[in-house]
C-alpha cells in the first residue's frame, strides 16, 4: 500500500504507541524560525512563508525509529509551536536533525482543496547535521519540550520585488529677509523723513547766532540806524532851518507851551 509521508507517520506513530503501551502526547518544539509571508511576481501574489530548504526530525528509540516530521518554519512569531507525538512515560530518545536537499517551492497563501491534497513536497536527500539526546520523565511534560537545531541554511523565502526607492528629498528653505519697519509703516516712515528735515533747520538755528556774529549785527543796525536818524534829523532840522537861511524860526505854539503861563501876565 503507497501511503503519502503523512499518513506513513502516523502509522508509525500508532506502531510506536502500541509498541511502548504508553498514551501519546503533544510535544513542543520550541525556537523554531519564523518565515513571514512574501509577495513574488508583477501580480504581487501573496505567498505562503517558509524555510527554502527545510528540516526533518527523526526521534529514535535505540535504532527504532518513533516519529518523523518536517519542519518548514512558523509564519508569524504567533503562530502556535509544532509538536511531535511521545510518550508519556520515562525514556530516552535520539533526537536526528537533518536539512533537505530540495527546495520547497513556494505556495500560495490561500490554498485550495485540491491544491491541499496533490501538494506535496518531496525532501530528496536529508544531511543530518545534529544528534541530540531528549530524557522524558513520567508525568513530567516539560522534560518532552524539543528545542530547535539551527540548519546550516536556514534562509527563508522572500519578497523578489525590487526595494522601494527612497522619497525625494524636500528642497532647502531660503532664508527670507526681515521687512523693513519703515517700509511696512508709511507713518513710521514720515516720522522719519520729518525728522530728518528738521535736523538740518535746527542746527542751522543754533549755529547762526554763535557763529555769524556779523551778520546778526549788520541785520540789526541798519534798519535802527536808517529808521531812527532819518526822522530825527529831519524834524529837528525842519524847525531850526525853516527854510530861510538857518535863522531861528520863533517857537510856535504848541503842545508843548500850551500850559505854560505867558510871561508878563
Amino acid at each position: 500500500m503507497n501511503l503519502r509521508p503523512g499518513a506513513r507517520a502516523l502509522a508509525l506513530l500508532l506502531l510506536s504507541s502500541a509498541a511502548c503501551g504508553g498514551p501519546l502526547t503533544p510535544s513542543p518544539i520550541e525556537g523554531e524560525p519564523v518565515c513571514p509571508d512574501f509577495e513574488i511576481g508583477a501580480t504581487r501574489a501573496s505567498m505562503r512563508g517558509s524555510l527554502r530548504f527545510p528540516v526533518t526530525l527523526t526521534v529514535l528509540d535505540g535504532k527504532n525509529p518513533i516519529t518523523r516530521t518536517t519542519l518548514t518554519g512558523r509564519r508569524s512569531k504567533d503562530d502556535p509551536a509544532s509538536r511531535v507525538l511521545l510518550a508519556d512515560e520515562d525514556a530516552e530518545y535520539e533526537l536526528e536533525w537533518a536539512q533537505c536537499e530540495n527546495q520547497r517551492a513556494p505556495r500560495a497563501r490561500t490554498l485550495t482543496r485540491d491544491t491541499k491534497d496533490t501538494a506535496e513536497y518531496a525532501c530528496g536527500s536529508a544531511t543530518v547535521y545534529k544528534t541530540d539526546k531528549l530524557v522524558t520523565r513520567k508525568g513530567d511534560a516539560a522534560s518532552r519540550t524539543v528545542h530547535f537545531v539551527a540548519p546550516p541554511k536556514a534562509e527563508c523565502w522572500e519578497s523578489e520585488l525590487p526595494a522601494a526607492e527612497p522619497a525625494p528629498a524636500l528642497p532647502a528653505v531660503p532664508d527670507v529677509p526681515q521687512p523693513d519697519a519703515s517700509a511696512a509703516d508709511p507713518a513710521a516712515a514720515d516720522a522719519g523723513a520729518a525728522d530728518a528735515g528738521a535736523a538740518p533747520v535746527d542746527a542751522g538755528v543754533s549755529v547762526a547766532p554763535v557763529d555769524a556774529g556779523a551778520p546778526r549785527d549788520a541785520g540789526a543796525s541798519a534798519p535802527r540806524d536808517a529808521g531812527a536818524s532819518a526822522p530825527r534829523d529831519a524834524g529837528a532840522a525842519a524847525p531850526r532851518d525853516g527854510g530861510a537861511g538857518g535863522a531861528a524860526t520863533p517857537p510856535r505854539a504848541g503842545a508843548a507851551d500850551a500850559g505854560a503861563t505867558p510871561q508878563g501876565s
